[in-house]
């Protein structure tokens, strides 16, 4: 088994624990000749990671992507037939960068995630914003289920009734962190910054900056 898949079903399982009305709305995964045969239309080969992903659910609607410590909100990730829709409808905002790039994340506010497919067995998540810039958040699809998972787990992330969102109300003694000063309060995002950090240094975002010649967030 796949780290990515270990990391998938550890998020799945945390789902059926703490909010099982949306573990049950998760869509069934796809097998991997109906991916193949869905994808063949397009330009470039999915990366194994996505295939993965797929595989465990042809689409979250909201609870697995984390944009960023700017921003609050959570997404998830498109059915593959709508994500190949999108990647040819979308294809004028990364074609500058000469990167093929699945769009495979809804859009939040004008910041636009994809999934980088130039290499075999994994993609790395690239986030082009509204002001032009562009960056990446992690260094590959199991860093950031990782990412994710880890800061449910911790209760950095929550679920509310129509969103998902950070935890302002966090606090150092929730985590379990020693302090002298308990009842200071941690900055959620700070915290999801710092797991971000640890899971994409497990792979070598150096190759990634050099190869791209694009900062990691």
């Amino acid at each position: 088994m796949s780290v990515l898949i270990n990391a998938l079903e550890r998020f799945e399982y945390w789902l059926w624990n703490n909010h099982p009305k949306i573990a049950n709305s998760l869509s069934s995964g796809l097998t991997s000749e109906e991916i193949n045969n869905m994808a063949q239309s397009l330009p470039f080969s999915l990366s194994e990671e996505i295939k993965e992903l797929y595989q465990w659910s042809n689409g979250c609607s909201r609870g697995l992507v984390t944009l960023s410590s700017y921003c609050d909100e959570i997404i998830g990730f498109m059915p593959l037939d709508k994500a190949i829709e999108t990647t040819y409808d979308a294809e004028h905002i990364t074609e500058h960068l000469n990167i093929p790039c699945f769009y495979m994340f809804p859009e939040y506010e004008r910041w636009i995630h994809f999934a980088v497919c130039d290499e075999k067995e994994t993609s790395p998540i690239l986030v082009v914003t509204d002001d032009s810039c562009t960056r990446f958040t992690y260094s590959n699809i199991t860093s950031m289920v990782l990412t994710t998972i880890e800061c449910y787990e911790k209760g950095i992330i929550i679920f509310s009734e129509y969103r998902t969102e950070f935890n302002h109300s966090l606090t150092d003694e929730s985590l379990n962190i020693e302090s002298d000063e308990l009842d200071e309060y941690l900055d959620a995002k700070e915290e999801f910054e710092k797991i971000l950090n640890k899971n994409n240094s497990m792979f070598n975002q150096q190759a990634i900056r050099q190869k791209y010649n694009i900062e990691i967030l």
